[in-house]
């Protein structure tokens, strides 16, 4: 119960209500006059006082006023005889709880102390609330900070690139990763780089594109994108970027882009591929001497007839064994030189390739033996065609070989003999080059193993190396090859490779 001072100057008044609230459980001290009150407040700190307006001395008003003073809070009831009531408004306009008329009657008194109870009921639960509101505040607040240290230490500690560019290309955040891969530090970077410094020329671009795109899990997002960086010291490093747009209120105000070295996975799939190679060389070696004996075994044919032939003076003979030897010479000379290419390491060159000049140059070569077995070549090159960057010499070889397939596709009772080279570019991405023929097509049951080392289906006219030469020589460039055949309907086999930054500008320069 809340601990009740009753102030008056009569003391029947003061015993009355003394006995009435005892008996009601709450603790109470009595005053006679305002200074014993205040010295009884001081020493008692009671929360609830009940005090009469006409005092003696110091009257009700001004000891309100002083009880104010020295707390706000505590609740004042001040009582008051008939005709006081401009007293009794000044004493609420001087934030008294409220008020009582003499004589007092239980039910006005159990009244005015409910209410003030509750009045400070209502300040305690306030206080509890705020104290606990503050508390909540200071840990969320904590918390906030914890999370903020934490997911900060997350980005720059991280293994992988992390950066962030404003809708400028202002760069915001550059953590450490970042800084592995590109050589600048996070003070370098955010203090005066832009984010097309961190790409080849006109690859930004290209990457800002592909993010507004829906290649790549756009638009907005870019999903696994290889690309290349350029670092502080200018080298070209691949890597795979993913990219998220960020928007405030429906507009763009930030990308932030996760990069991932591919340098270490590209040496490994390099070496994989030697590896793989290499094992299939030497598995195919047992075959490799079956041929070269096959090969050896007419050559001595030929040798002999030609020893034959001197010997008898048999000119016919003569020429047919020598005929045999020069055959199996090609023969093993041709097999030799595609195992060479086959089993060489990745060419060094990197060159801008002319796709179109290239084709060309292998139609012309081709054109008396086209001639000769009635086939057509036709040729639908696009104009403007960007450059691909490598070996010229390889693509040479990769487009001859496929062309070359292409003429040899035909059986002796088909139709038309054409073989089409097209070269032109798709989605803004690929620079594709197309040999298609209407020759017998490819079963289907051999598909899955035209590239492998030595597989042939042309019997002793082939080394079995051709394909697998051309798949290598694509894949060193940086494309893919892909074909589909319908028996009986000819087969189109397609290059591609990806238009780069690099490409554009070797394009724009030649031409």
């Amino acid at each position: 119960m809340r601990k009740i001072l009753i102030v008056d100057d009569e003391e029947s008044t003061r015993e009355l209500l003394s006995l009435s609230l005892q008996s009601d459980g709450y603790p109470v001290v009595c005053a006679e006059d305002g200074y014993k009150a205040l010295e009884l407040y001081r020493k008692e700190e009671p929360e609830i006082v009940l005090t009469d307006i006409k005092m003696p001395g110091m009257d009700g008003i001004e000891l309100l006023r002083r009880l104010k003073s020295l707390n706000p809070e505590v609740e004042v009831i001040v009582i008051t005889g008939h005709g006081q009531m401009d007293l009794a408004i000044q004493a609420l306009q001087l934030e008294a709880s409220d008020f009582i008329n003499k004589p007092i009657s239980d039910q006005a008194l159990s009244v005015a102390l409910r209410r003030a109870e509750q009045r400070i009921w209502m300040r305690e639960k306030l206080r509890d609330y705020t104290t606990n509101l503050e508390c909540m505040l200071k840990q969320a607040t904590e918390e906030i900070q914890k999370r903020y240290d934490f997911e900060r230490r997350l980005v720059h500690t991280s293994m992988d690139g992390i950066i962030v560019n404003d809708r400028e290309g202002n760069i915001l955040i550059f953590n450490e990763g970042a800084s592995r891969i590109y050589g600048y530090t996070r003070e370098e970077a955010v203090c005066g780089l832009h984010v097309s410094q961190l790409y080849p020329e006109g690859e930004a671009r290209r990457v800002k594109k592909m993010i507004f795109s829906e290649e790549y899990g756009g638009p907005g997002r870019l999903i696994n994108f290889e690309t290349t960086a350029r670092t502080k010291d200018g080298r070209l490093v691949p890597i795979l970027l993913s990219a998220t747009v960020l928007y405030e209120e429906g507009e763009e105000v930030a990308t932030v882009g996760y990069f991932k070295d591919l340098t270490q996975i590209k040496e490994l799939q390099q070496r994989l591929l030697e590896k793989t190679r290499l094992a299939a060389i030497g598995e195919a070696m047992a075959e490799v001497a079956h041929g070269v004996k096959n090969i050896l075994y007419g050559m001595k044919l030929g040798a002999y007839m030609v020893e034959q032939g001197l010997a008898r003076s048999d000119r016919e003979r003569l020429e047919k064994g020598w005929r045999m030897v020069q055959k199996n010479m090609d023969r093993i000379a041709r097999l030799s030189l595609d195992m060479l290419d086959y089993a060489r390491t990745k060419s060094r060159k990197r060159e801008a390739v002319p796709i179109n000049e290239v084709i060309e140059d292998v139609c012309q070569e081709l054109e008396r033996r086209a001639s000769e077995q009635k086939v057509e070549l036709v040729r639908d090159l696009s104009c403007g065609l960007p450059y691909i960057f490598g070996d010229p010499e390889a693509f040479h070889s990769c487009v001859l070989n496929l062309v070359t397939n292409a003429m040899e596709s035909f059986s002796e009772d088909s139709g038309p003999r054409r073989v089409d080279i097209r070269s032109y570019v798709r989605n803004g991405r690929w620079i594709c080059v197309e040999v298609a023929d209407m020759g017998r097509g490819i079963p289907p049951e051999i598909r899955d193993r035209i590239f492998r080392p030595l597989f042939t289906t042309k019997g002793a006219r082939g080394t079995g190396l051709g394909l697998a030469i051309t798949q290598k020589i694509v894949m060193e460039l940086g494309g893919v090859i892909e074909f589909h055949s319908e028996p009986g309907q000819g087969t189109t086999f397609v290059l591609q490779f990806p238009l780069d930054s690099e490409a554009e500008s070797a394009t724009r320069h030649h031409g």
